[in-house]
């Protein structure tokens, strides 16, 4: 004779609450939302950064407007970074106005990077006489042609994102058939 076996049911009893996994729900303009909420958080974050190695201003002094401008160079990618994120949010939102105020800040940033490129060129001179032959003159040289490049595309692509974040909010242009 066969010893007893007990069967074990895989189904759930009626009292046992079954878990079935839920499905989120795509919901586009949430995600756009939050993605201003943190552009926003990015360009102010960014922005205060910048405006305090700019905190006290020593214009005149070379030294000052080397370091500051190169700074500057390197703390940007958070503000543009998130000055993007805030248009691109706009953008998809159909916000006219902060497709306008973005577009103009951005404009307004690309106009002081490239001012701050031209103070940093005509202290590169001074900076290559004050070092001399030594062997800090091949740093200075990687970071000249590192905050040159820098401050060549900054401004150029800053200044194509804010120009495309103000036509956003022109009329279409008629077209010519």
């Amino acid at each position: 004779m066969a010893a007893p076996q007990m069967q074990v049911s895989s189904s759930t009893s009626p009292s046992t609450p079954r878990l079935s996994p839920r499905k989120a729900v795509p919901s586009p303009s949430i995600g756009w939302e939050l993605l201003g909420w943190v552009g926003l958080a990015f360009f102010v974050i960014g922005a205060l950064d910048l405006a305090m190695g700019w905190i006290p201003a020593r214009f005149g002094n070379p030294e000052w407007e080397f370091g500051t401008v190169s700074r500057t160079f390197d703390n940007l990618p958070i503000t543009a970074l998130g000055l993007t994120m805030l248009l691109a949010s706009a953008a998809a939102r159909g916000i006219d106005w902060a497709l306008r105020a973005t577009g103009l800040l951005a404009l307004l940033l690309a106009l002081f990077l490239f001012v701050g490129l031209v103070v940093y060129a005509l202290d590169i001179p001074l900076a290559f006489r004050a070092v001399g032959a030594s062997e800090a003159r091949s740093g200075l040289k990687r970071a000249v042609l590192k905050a040159l490049v820098q401050g060549m595309l900054y401004p150029i692509v800053l200044a194509a994102i804010g120009i495309k974040g103000i036509r956003l909010t022109l009329p279409p242009r008629p077209r010519l058939s």
